[in-house]
């Protein structure tokens, strides 16, 4: 099965893939708000044939912005769940830094969260 992560920004989405048990950073897509941010995830997906979109889940009011985009994504037919995205970006900063990436790169790590999020998922997925 074909999956597509997410890492829900207002300005970025950060974007992952996976085709088994293990999931890549693939992008992070400039963004102007809901309605672009659906487009583009649903031109992506219907591009690539993803199967599962799997969005990391905030909490507060940006968690209630997430709901309204995966309701869209919905409408538009695709099948989408929602992922614990906790600590997701301080653990895509730990990794880079791992990785010896150089600090102005490290400020986009959309991609990265993105991953670390489908991944926890298809962990999740595994055990059950």
């Amino acid at each position: 099965m074909k999956y597509l992560g997410i890492d829900f920004g207002l300005r970025r989405l950060g974007l992952a893939t996976s085709e088994g048990n293990l999931a890549s950073p693939f992008k992070t897509i400039e963004v102007i708000g809901l309605k672009d941010a659906t487009d583009k995830v649903s031109e992506l997906s219907q591009k690539m044939s993803f199967e599962k979109v799997v969005i990391g889940l905030p909490e507060g009011k940006m968690g209630e912005t997430v709901r309204g985009f995966i309701k869209a994504l919905k409408k538009k037919g695709f099948e989408v769940e929602s992922a614990d995205e906790t600590l997701s970006s301080k653990q895509a900063l730990d990794e880079m830094i791992k990785l010896n990436i150089p600090k102005k790169k490290r400020r986009i790590r959309d991609d990265i969260a993105a991953a670390i999020i489908l991944q926890n998922w298809l962990d999740k997925l595994d055990n059950k």
